[in-house]
């Protein structure tokens, strides 16, 4: 007897777009092709990714989320599940990289203040190099959850021009 495949669950999940074809067609025993055909046929779009990313974004910005458009119910329920784990994980990450940041100012800051230990950044400038560098890669950890940054540029400062200022 063959096999009964809830197409519902397949549409489901197709829409959200938020697993590969290849596991989905595992988890629900069927193939890709066939999944590819019946999405075809039946006119199914797969954009669930760029419209959670779209709800991540807004929720980090502090703006609404956007609407689900044109989506069955059950969709936009993948959507919003998969949005609020991407937020809870991007939480933790933006806490960890404020941390982190936080750390790297007070050992900066206790340097500046504490002539004894200046002698330890003369002496190998190693250590300034990675605080900076915890600092800068924090910094932008932070400003890329928040969305602060544009991706059509990069206005980072390259790492020779930080290896520069470290020698001097």
């Amino acid at each position: 007897m063959a096999k009964t495949i809830d197409w519902l669950g397949v549409e489901t999940e197709y829409r959200a777009g938020l697993q590969s074809l290849r596991k989905m067609a595992t988890e629900f025993g069927t193939s890709e092709g066939t999944i590819r055909r019946r999405a075809r046929q039946y006119g199914w779009v797969r954009d669930g990714s760029m419209v959670k990313r779209a709800r991540v974004k807004a929720h980090f910005a502090g703006k609404p989320a956007p609407e689900v458009a044109n989506q069955p119910q059950a969709v936009v329920k993948a959507i919003d599940a998969a949005a609020i784990e991407d937020i809870k994980d991007m939480g933790t990450g933006l806490e960890n990289a404020r941390l982190a940041l936080e750390i790297a100012h007070k050992a900066l800051k206790r340097l500046a203040e504490e002539k004894q230990y200046l002698h330890l950044m003369v002496q190998d400038a190693r250590n300034l190099k990675v605080l900076t560098e915890t600092n800068r890669h924090n910094v932008e950890v932070i400003r890329r959850i928040r969305g602060l940054d544009d991706p059509a540029t990069n206005d980072s400062i390259p790492l020779s021009e930080v290896d520069e200022v470290i020698i001097e």
